[in-house]
């Protein structure tokens, strides 16, 4: 039996689609990316790119049945669901997860989109059979995977995603923001909460097969955007190294970074690794494929 594990890109852009000859080479969908196992399918987001990929499993002409983790429901994550044509054919099963909110029922997040004032068809009139299950932090056995869930640090809260399966580890960690912990702050909660946040996260990723972490700032861009809920690249860069990660992908561009910008970020990061660490570097690229 094969158990080799495909990961695929179909969306890697943060906030907005971004088309045009400016992002022809990292793509400007969305997030979402296909984790294909052996026996399952899982998603992760629901961004623009997700449409794509319902195209490709149409073109394939099987029944469809899918896991989509969401990491959190603002809209260029959940914006591609109403275009996933899977959903709109009988027989197909589709599983949405995503983290439970206090008084908030999961598929009413969803179908609000697709209300008649901004969308011309309802959830309700699709004929897959859609179910939803929220999750909270913690671990899972999903399909016969084990998944382990964090609450991450971005505005209005997101959840981060660690799927084991076999020998392998994948972490899918998008609107994050790590914030370097000092050594005092007057606000000794959030200090808490952020120390807490970095050594479950170290413990989480350790040596994980692959990362898939917001990157969406350098170092510069970040400073006046301190609590937008979005990583600098360094800190995603020394996060993987304190974490044994052996490849490390960028994610979530940002939509003022163009292919020559991100191009010049991953140069960046590749020098500052060079000989002295067991690590693979990449950038997020619509139509990337990672096998492992």
């Amino acid at each position: 039996m094969n158990t080799e594990i495909k990961v695929k890109f179909w969306g890697v852009r943060g906030s907005i689609p971004i088309p045009g000859v400016k992002t022809t080479k990292y793509g400007g969908n969305t997030s979402c990316v296909e984790v294909r196992l052996p026996d399952c399918l899982f998603i992760f987001d629901a961004g623009t790119g997700i449409r794509e990929l319902g195209n490709q499993l149409c073109a394939e002409g099987k029944k469809v049945k899918a896991h989509i983790f969401l990491s959190h429901f603002h809209w260029d994550h959940i914006q591609g669901l109403p275009f996933f044509k899977p959903a709109y054919m009988k027989g197909n099963e589709i599983i949405i997860y995503g983290m439970g909110l206090q008084g908030e029922r999961l598929e009413h997040i969803i179908s609000n989109q697709m209300e008649s004032v901004y969308f011309p068809v309802r959830l309700q009139s699709l004929q897959a059979q859609i179910k939803f299950k929220k999750l909270w932090e913690g671990n899972y056995v999903i399909n016969g995977v084990k998944v382990d869930t964090l609450y991450i640090n971005h505005p209005g809260r997101a959840m981060g995603y660690v799927i084991s399966y076999k020998n392998k580890k994948i972490c899918y960690f998008t609107d994050n923001e790590i914030v370097p912990i000092p050594l005092w702050t007057d606000e000794t909660s959030q200090y808490e909460y952020k120390q807490d946040l970095a050594e479950k996260m170290l413990q989480l990723i350790d040596r994980a097969d692959l990362l898939i972490h917001d990157a969406q700032y350098t170092y510069q861009e970040y400073q006046n955007k301190v609590g937008w809920g979005h990583s600098s690249i360094p800190e995603v860069l020394s996060l993987a190294l304190q974490g044994g990660v052996k490849k490390l992908v960028l994610f979530h561009h940002d939509p003022e970074s163009f292919d020559e910008h991100i191009d010049s970020h991953i140069n960046s990061c590749r020098e500052l690794i060079g000989d002295e660490y067991d690590i693979e570097c990449f950038a997020a690229q619509e139509g990337m494929e990672i096998y492992l």
